[in-house]
C-alpha cells in the first residue's frame, strides 16, 4: 500500500508542475528541478526509432524512482547544434562552448542602413486631419509641431525596432552566414506551425560572403539586419546594435526552461556500451565533473544513466539573509523529499558553494560569480521543512551581504569531494597599474598554516616550492565552531525562527572553558568570559589556510579539500615588501650589533682610564669612532627606502607605499633610542680631561 504521505507528495507536485504551466509564482521549497536530459546517441549503436523511444523511457522511469517529485523531467535527443559536440567533446565542454553556436540579432546603425530600411518601408502617408483636429494644430507652436513631426519620424525609422516582433514584422530579411543558415532552416522547421516562426523563416536569406563582408553590408546599407553567431558579435558590433532574440530552439532559451540540464553521450568502445555524462546548472552557468561508465548489454543502459546522474546531481539552496558570519538559506524542493537519504537533501554538516547571479531586464544574466574561497556549513535547523542557518567562511568578509537587491539571486550549491586531495597555487597578481593580462608569477617559499574553523589552533603545512605550489591532504571532515546565530545584528537571522511556522529548537551550545588566569586574589577583577559558540560535525574536509610570505600575512583561504583539484589563488605582489623587509631586519641586526660594540668599547675607555692608561684609552676611542654611527645608518635607511619605492620597477600602491613607510619609520625608531646620544663626545671629553 503507498503511504498517504507518498500520495500526498505526489499530488503537490502536480500542483506545482501545473503552477510552472501557467507561469505563475513558484514556492522554492515545493517546486521540483526542471530537469532536460539531452542524449546523443553514435551511430555506430544502430538503434532505430523505437529502441531509442524506449531507453528515454528507461532514464526517465529510473530517474522518477530516485527522485520522486523533486524532478520534472524530460528526456530528448540533444539539440542538433549540440549534438556532435555532446557526443565527441563531452569531457571539454564548458558553458561557454555549448553557448557558441547562439544567434544575435543585429541591425545596423549607419545612416545608410537607416536609409535603406526608410526605403523598405516607407512612412505612411500622412492621416487626413478632421476640422477639430486641424483647429487643434493651429494652436500649437511651432516648437510643438517640430517635436510631433520628430516623434512620427523616429516611429518610421529603424531606431524604433526594439524587439525581437517589432523586427520580424517590419524587416524584410534577415541575412546569415552559409554555414549557419543551414542549421538554423533545419531548427526552425518544427517551429514553423507557429505563425510568428513561419515569417521568421520566411525572411531568412543565406549572405553569400565571410563575416569581414557581412559587417561591410550592414554599413554600407545594403542590408539592414543580420543573424550572427554570439562569438562573432564583438566583430559587428561597431556597425551594428543587437536586439534580444529568444529563439527556442537555442540553448540560451532551454537554459531558461530547465534548471539543470544533463548531458549524455553514448558510444561503443572495444565492444563495450560507453556511458558518458555532464550536469550543466542553468541557473548559475555551471559545468560539472564528466561522469563515466562502461556496461556491455544494450538493457543495461539506462539504469546506468540514471546512475551517473544521481550521482552527478548537485541540490541547490537560496541564500536569503546574511550578514558577516551567519546565514540562512531554503533548500531547492525541500517540501517534495521524503527521506533522509533522497539525494535532493541537504542537512546538518553539508556545505555549499555560494554563487551571484544578476539579471537584466528580460532576466537575462549579466553577471554570473562564484565566490572565490567561499563557503557556507548548514549548521542548525530553523524549521522542519527546508530551512537552515549556515555558517560562512569566506576569505573575504562581507561579499555576500553586499549583493542583495531585487535583481540578484543568491544561490548555493552542495559540495561534494571528488578527489583525494588538492593543490594550493598561489600566484601573485600584477603589481598596481600594471596591465591585467600579464601572467601571474608564482610565489614560491611561502608559508601555509591549517586552522580548523572556530577554533584557536594553527598547524604549519609548509612551503610552497618554485612553483608556488602546496599539496594539501587533509581528507578528514572536522567538527567546526561557529557564532550563534541568534546573536546576529541582522533580524532577518536572529529572528528567523519566530517567524515560521514550525520551528525547531536552537541546539544546546557548549560553554567556553574558562580561561586560566595567574592572579591568586580573590577580588581581583576577574577577564571576561567569551561568548559561547555552537558546534557541529561537518561532512567535508573544509580548512581554513593561512598564507604568509615574511611577517606578513597574504590570506586567509577556506578550502575543501578535494572539491576541486587545483586551488588557485592570486594574492597581492608584496615581493617589495619582502625585499625591504629583508633589508630593514638586516639594518636591525646590525644596529642589534652596533649598540653592543659601543658598549665593549665604553667599558674599555673607561676600564683604561680608571688605570690612568691615558694613550691606550685613547687608541680605543678611536676605533669606537670607526664604528658606523646614527647619520651614516640613515643614509642606509634612506638609500633602502629609495629602492623600494622606485617608480621605474612598477607603481607603487597606496597599501604598499603605507607598509614600507611603517617598517622604515619602526627601524629609524629603533636607531634613534640606541645609537642618538651624546656616547661619543662623553667619552671624549673624559680622555681629554685625564691628559
Amino acid at each position: 500500500m503507498i503511504p498517504i504521505r507518498s500520495l500526498w507528495m505526489a499530488s503537490l507536485a502536480m500542483l506545482v508542475c501545473s503552477w510552472n504551466a501557467n507561469g505563475q509564482s513558484q514556492v522554492w521549497e515545493f517546486s521540483p528541478y526542471r530537469v532536460n536530459v539531452w542524449v546523443s546517441l553514435s551511430p555506430s549503436l544502430q538503434l532505430d526509432q523505437n529502441a531509442e523511444l524506449d531507453l528515454y523511457q528507461q532514464i526517465q522511469k529510473r530517474c522518477e524512482a530516485d527522485f520522486g517529485g523533486t524532478w520534472s523531467i524530460r528526456v530528448q535527443s540533444t539539440p542538433d547544434s549540440l549534438y556532435g559536440s555532446v557526443l565527441y567533446r563531452i569531457d571539454e565542454l564548458t558553458v561557454n562552448q555549448v553557448l557558441a553556436r547562439e544567434m544575435t540579432l543585429v541591425v545596423g546603425k549607419s545612416d545608410a542602413a537607416k536609409a535603406k530600411f526608410l526605403e523598405l518601408n516607407p512612412p505612411p502617408p500622412p492621416v487626413k486631419l478632421t476640422a477639430e483636429e486641424e483647429a487643434k494644430r493651429l494652436k500649437l507652436t511651432k516648437e510643438q509641431i517640430k517635436e510631433l513631426e520628430d516623434a512620427a519620424a523616429r516611429a518610421a525609422s529603424l531606431l524604433s525596432v526594439r524587439t525581437f516582433e517589432s523586427a520580424v514584422e517590419r524587416i524584410n530579411a534577415f541575412h546569415v552566414l552559409p554555414l549557419p543558415f543551414t542549421g538554423l532552416k533545419r531548427e526552425v522547421a518544427p517551429f514553423e506551425s507557429d505563425e510568428k516562426w513561419k515569417k521568421f523563416s520566411e525572411k531568412l536569406q543565406p549572405f553569400s560572403g565571410d563575416l569581414d563582408s557581412l559587417k561591410r553590408a550592414l554599413d554600407e546599407g545594403e542590408i539592414v539586419a543580420a543573424l550572427v553567431p554570439k562569438t562573432e558579435l564583438a566583430a559587428v558590433r561597431e556597425v551594428s546594435r543587437s536586439i534580444p532574440a529568444r529563439l527556442p530552439w537555442q540553448p540560451e532559451a532551454l537554459l531558461r526552461d530547465y534548471d539543470k540540464i544533463y548531458m549524455v553521450a553514448i558510444d561503443l568502445v572495444d565492444g563495450a556500451y560507453r556511458v558518458r555524462t555532464k550536469e550543466m546548472d542553468s541557473l548559475v552557468r555551471r559545468m560539472g565533473d564528466l561522469g563515466a561508465e562502461r556496461v556491455l548489454r544494450p538493457q543495461d543502459l539506462g539504469g546506468s544513466i540514471a546512475r551517473l546522474l544521481r550521482a552527478s546531481f548537485t541540490p541547490m539552496v537560496r541564500i536569503e539573509e546574511t550578514d558577516n558570519f551567519s546565514a540562512t538559506m531554503r533548500v531547492r524542493a525541500a517540501g517534495l523529499i521524503t527521506g533522509e537519504s533522497h539525494p535532493a537533501q541537504i542537512g546538518l554538516g553539508d556545505v555549499v558553494i555560494p554563487f551571484i547571479r544578476r539579471d537584466d531586464m528580460n532576466g537575462n544574466p549579466t553577471v554570473l560569480q562564484a565566490m572565490p574561497f567561499t563557503f557556507i556549513a548548514a549548521t542548525e535547523k530553523i524549521d522542519k521543512t527546508s530551512l537552515y542557518y549556515g555558517a560562512i567562511f569566506a576569505a573575504s568578509r562581507g561579499a555576500l551581504t553586499a549583493a542583495k537587491n531585487r535583481r540578484t539571486q543568491r544561490l548555493g550549491l552542495k559540495v561534494t569531494t571528488k578527489y583525494p586531495e588538492s593543490e594550493l597555487h598561489l600566484k601573485f597578481r600584477p603589481p598596481f597599474g600594471m596591465p591585467q593580462n600579464v601572467a601571474p608569477r608564482s610565489v614560491p617559499g611561502a608559508e601555509v598554516y591549517l586552522r580548523t574553523p572556530g577554533s584557536d589552533d594553527l598547524v604549519m603545512v609548509g612551503r610552497t616550492d618554485w612553483r608556488g605550489v602546496l599539496p594539501l591532504t587533509n581528507g578528514t571532515p572536522p567538527k567546526i565552531r561557529y557564532e550563534i546565530p541568534a546573536n546576529s545584528r541582522n533580524p532577518g537571522i536572529s529572528e528567523a525562527r519566530k517567524i515560521v511556522s514550525e520551528s525547531v529548537p536552537p541546539p544546546e551550545y557548549p560553554q567556553p572553558a574558562p580561561e586560566a588566569t595567574g592572579a591568586t586574589d580573590e577580588n581581583a577583577p576577574k577577564a571576561p568570559s567569551k561568548p559561547p559558540k555552537g558546534e557541529v560535525q561537518i561532512n567535508v574536509p573544509l580548512y581554513l589556510y593561512y598564507v604568509k610570505n615574511g611577517d606578513t600575512l597574504l590570506a586567509r583561504l577556506p578550502i575543501v579539500t578535494g572539491f576541486y583539484p587545483v586551488d588557485e589563488a592570486k594574492l597581492p605582489d608584496d615581493r617589495r615588501r619582502l625585499e625591504t623587509e629583508a633589508f630593514l631586519k638586516g639594518l636591525q641586526n646590525e644596529v642589534l650589533d652596533l649598540v653592543v660594540r659601543r658598549k665593549i668599547l665604553e667599558s674599555r675607555v673607561n676600564a683604561k682610564l680608571k688605570e690612568g692608561k691615558v694613550s691606550e684609552a685613547q687608541t680605543v676611542l678611536e676605533d669606537l669612532k670607526r664604528i658606523k654611527n646614527y647619520e651614516r645608518m640613515s643614509e642606509q635607511i634612506e638609500s633602502v627606502q629609495r629602492r623600494a619605492t622606485d617608480e621605474s620597477r612598477g607603481r607603487v600602491g597606496p597599501v604598499l607605499q603605507k607598509k614600507i613607510d611603517e617598517m622604515v619609520d619602526s627601524t629609524r625608531k629603533i636607531m634613534q633610542q640606541w645609537l642618538q646620544d651624546d656616547l661619543l663626545r662623553d667619552l671624549e671629553n673624559k680622555v681629554n680631561e685625564a691628559k
